[in-house]
């Protein structure tokens, strides 16, 4: 039940900031925050077979899982 994004209008980049509209964001799921704790609170969505991390605060991509 993942957010998956067909169609971006922008750069999908760490550090690119994802527009507010156009992108559902969702928590990152349990299974990734016992790998990496520090995701907590997180959010994510997916491009493609790419999963994005973005901050909590701030829609901002921090992590691109490949």
């Amino acid at each position: 039940n993942a957010p998956r994004v067909t169609n971006v209008n922008f750069s999908v980049n760490v550090g690119t900031v994802v527009p507010r509209t156009g992108v559902t964001l969702v928590a990152v799921p349990p299974t990734l925050v016992e790998i990496y704790p520090a995701w907590s609170g997180y959010r994510y969505f997916i491009v493609g077979d790419r999963i994005i991390i973005v901050e909590p605060d701030s829609p901002r991509i921090v992590f691109i899982i490949a």
